[in-house]
């Protein structure tokens, strides 16, 4: 396994798949209050993580990009669940706004997925949850508290899915576009 140094200097990219919110859901999401003891995700970094992929190299990301087109087609309004912590509020590490699972996240999972394997990428083998992180908890936290006053709006807009590419930095990962396919 080669070191972060070394795959970067070698052209690798950490990457995932996701939907980007449209600016009156992040508007509407930065609103939501968070525990004091957490760190609240910049309103600019928001999205909803369709499908991790990890360590790829450069060229392969491109590719990548090239076919996402593929994936993208137009999404309804999705519907906010709640707010939860996660795994759970005994030793919390993310504060997440949940969405009901839909047709069209099931019909954008299966093309994700699709489009991976075609391409022979690896294929997250987790479960699709559709959420979007408000926040995030330091190692070792226990014992969160999620605001009573955590209300989130009716619905979730997405503008666009994303090719993300993300470099971990001491506060918190950040991530770059690398490709962009509108869904609205």
């Amino acid at each position: 396994m080669l070191d972060h140094d070394t795959r970067a200097a070698e052209g690798w990219q950490r990457c995932f798949i996701a939907l980007s919110p449209d600016a009156a859901t992040r508007e509407a999401l930065t609103a939501v209050p968070v525990p004091p003891d957490s760190r609240r995700v910049p309103d600019g970094q928001l999205h909803l993580t369709v499908t991790f992929i990890g360590a790829l190299r450069a060229d392969t990301a491109d590719a990548l990009a090239a076919a996402l087109h593929a994936s993208a087609a137009p999404l309804a309004p999705a519907a906010f669940e709640r707010v939860e912590c996660w795994p759970g509020t005994a030793h919390p590490r993310l504060l997440v706004a949940t969405l009901a699972m839909s047709d069209d996240f099931v019909a954008l999972d299966w093309r994700v997925r699709s489009l991976m394997i075609e391409l022979g990428l690896p294929v997250d083998a987790r479960a699709f949850r559709p959420h979007i992180t408000l926040a995030r908890f330091a190692r070792g936290a226990t014992a969160a508290t999620i605001p009573a006053d955590a209300r989130l709006p009716p619905f979730a807009r997405f503008e666009s899915l994303v090719l993300y590419s993300s470099t971990l930095a001491r506060q918190g990962a950040r991530y770059q576009a690398l490709a962009s396919v509108a869904v609205t």
